[in-house]
């Protein structure tokens, strides 16, 4: 079984959806949406004086965006263990909506190997 984890790092981002929970989510439910994994749950912190973490659970795994405003920068983490689940697919809609000027791509395979 091959688990794909994509982790990001957006620079620069010039969306004013840095510091608003219900965008967010609706980012990570896009994203899902692009690869058709399935909403389990979702939960969100926000922080004071700003910024948000926003978690999105799949039946398939789960995603992940933190932001942090005040630096225009969003840490993203998508955990797919469909293997016909492409993370850097959910990932367009993401990058899509922040606007970064700048992003940091990392991911590997996880789980079971033979």
């Amino acid at each position: 079984m091959k688990i794909r984890h994509l982790l990001a790092d957006l620079h620069g981002c010039t969306a004013p959806l840095l510091d608003d929970v219900d965008a967010l989510l609706g980012l990570l439910r896009a994203a899902a949406a692009n690869v058709g994994a399935h909403e389990y749950g979702r939960t969100t912190a926000r922080y004071v004086p700003h910024g948000v973490t926003a978690v999105l659970i799949l039946a398939e795994s789960h995603m992940i965006v933190s932001t942090w405003p005040e630096h225009r920068l969003a840490l993203v983490e998508i955990l797919l263990c469909n293997e016909d689940m492409d993370p850097e697919e959910a990932f367009g809609a993401i990058r899509e909506g922040l606007v970064p000027d700048h992003v940091e791509l990392h991911q590997t395979v996880r789980g079971i190997h033979p």
